[in-house]
């Protein structure tokens, strides 16, 4: 028995021998830990995600979420994981839910912050129709284009002789809303509120078409100014407004109407219309 241990504490006590000894214990270690951080990664986790597509400023309920079994690698911080905080809010009017997709806090408000429904102030019976137009602080001249005030919009572009002209497209357009790049109102008063991103105003049918038409043109810049205001334009040749739709409609050609629905029904900007509606000379789709 003194012979056993001596032996023994003659093996233990052996420098190699605790090195290899350590080394693994150390690979144990290590392969456990592995394995149980990967089997963490990959167990499934019971998630509500959107039963169908959702659209913006769009209420959800029950019937709107279901469970699925996510693996928790793929689960972000800011998911959702209770129902208790999705039910009843609203998703934001930039934000579109795809069909099976996880709920993100970024994604959904409630009512009380729920972006005001422009669209309403709209006269119907004057054939109004809202177009939600891309600006920045610059183009609102330092944020300084509010809510029911009327401004002008000019029109720069250049012709296919290289001649740059300048004129006022459409005069005495009252602004209806200003959204930051969430869809939040810029002049709600929220300190957290972004800068200006997009504007909400009401058009007839023709302008409207005219204003996605310019859209497809890359050599069209529109530009903003306080109602009445001259916009002096040294470099260019100063037309009228009739030269300007001349211009666009010579540029472009409308091949459906169908996008005025869907931009009434859907004013945030996220394309839902299927059918190609705008063309250009070089017959580049614009959706």
């Amino acid at each position: 028995m003194n012979n056993f241990m001596i032996g023994f504490k003659r093996f233990i006590t052996n420098k190699n021998v605790v090195t290899i000894l350590l080394v693994i214990v150390i690979l144990v270690v290590l392969y456990f830990g592995y394995s149980g951080s990967i089997k963490k990664q990959t167990n499934p986790v019971s998630m509500p995600v959107a039963a169908q597509t959702i659209r913006p400023g769009t209420k959800i309920t029950s019937e709107l979420l279901v469970y699925k079994q996510v693996p928790a690698g793929m689960i972000d911080e800011s998911a959702i994981r209770n129902t208790v905080n999705i039910l009843d809010m609203y998703t934001n009017v930039n934000v579109t839910i795809p069909a099976g997709s996880l709920f993100y806090e970024e994604w959904l408000v409630d009512e009380s912050n729920l972006p005001g429904n422009w669209i309403e102030q709209l006269d119907y019976e004057k054939g109004e129709l809202g177009y939600y137009m891309d600006v920045n602080v610059e183009s609102t001249l330092g944020n300084n284009v509010l809510p029911n005030t009327y401004i002008d919009i000019y029109m720069r572009a250049t012709d296919e002789n290289g001649t740059s002209m300048f004129g006022k497209l459409m005069k005495n357009v009252k602004v209806l809303v200003v959204h930051d790049g969430s869809g939040n109102n810029v002049f709600d008063g929220d300190e957290n509120v972004g800068t200006p991103s997009k504007i909400g105003f009401g058009v007839s049918q023709d302008y409207y078409i005219l204003l996605k038409k310019a859209e497809a043109l890359n050599d069209i810049e529109l530009v903003l100014a306080p109602r009445g205001s001259t916009v002096p334009e040294q470099d260019s040749i100063v037309v009228t407004s009739q030269t300007l739709r001349d211009y666009i409609d010579a540029q472009t050609i409308t091949v459906e109407e169908d996008i005025i629905t869907g931009e009434i029904e859907n004013p945030t900007g996220e394309e839902i219309v299927e059918d190609n509606n705008v063309v250009n000379d070089n017959q580049q789709v614009v959706e």
